[in-house]
């Protein structure tokens, strides 16, 4: 019985959990209600990403993770984005914007913001 009741409670977990290995040249979608920040400086996205590592209460965050606001494009929905390139073993990304009414196209996004995006399907040929 303690066993149907693990089994119960984990299957929606290992169901809906996505484990993806991002891959250089992945086109990944912004879905309806999940959008992500792209950030405009690889350095940004560093200091971001050690702000969030490090957990630092809110005003050595604010000091800290702060980023400029014209930096950053925040993603609306049905924006594409393909990975081109991976930084800090992975933790980095550099994207490619796929969306003609922006001027900037290269961006960088944490992985950890990615799993809000969905994997757009290839067509194969």
């Amino acid at each position: 019985m303690k066993h149907f009741l693990l089994i119960s409670l984990f299957t929606p977990f290992i169901l809906f959990c996505e484990n993806f290995n991002y891959e250089i040249g992945s086109e990944l979608e912004s879905r309806r209600n999940a959008s992500i920040t792209l950030l405009h400086y690889r350095s940004d996205a560093i200091k971001l990403g050690i702000a969030r590592d490090f957990s630092f209460s809110s005003m050595e965050f604010m000091r800290f993770g702060t980023v400029d606001v014209r930096d950053i494009y925040k993603s609306r929905r049905g924006d594409v984005i393909r990975l081109k390139e991976s930084i800090q073993k992975g933790k980095i990304y550099k994207v490619e914007l796929l969306n003609n009414k922006v001027k900037r196209k290269n961006y960088f996004v944490l992985t950890e913001d990615l799993k809000r995006l969905s994997l757009v399907p290839q067509e194969s040929s």
